[in-house]
């Protein structure tokens, strides 16, 4: 099995290694792409995921919120209103 690998900068990744792995009530399901985004120093490059949260719903996240467990769900606690007790 050929493994997918993208360069970032002059560091490969693999951008397999998220799959299966779960951040807060989110699952990664598979690796969706990447895009080009222009900065100050040049181009930068974003690798997305598909996500499944416990919820149901799907979400397209990116690898370094993913990674770095910054990003927990879809969104789908902003919509239950809090208790005030």
């Amino acid at each position: 099995k050929k493994e997918n690998k993208m360069q970032k900068g002059k560091i490969r990744i693999d951008v397999n290694d998220l799959i299966g792995k779960c951040s807060g009530k989110l699952k990664v399901v598979e690796y969706t792409g990447y895009s080009y985004y222009k900065t100050k120093g040049g181009l930068k490059l974003r690798h997305f995921y598909l996500c499944e949260c416990d919820c149901g719903n799907t979400h397209i996240v990116q690898r370094g919120p993913l990674k770095n467990e910054i990003t927990h769900s879809c969104g789908c606690g902003k919509h239950f209103k809090r208790r005030k007790e």
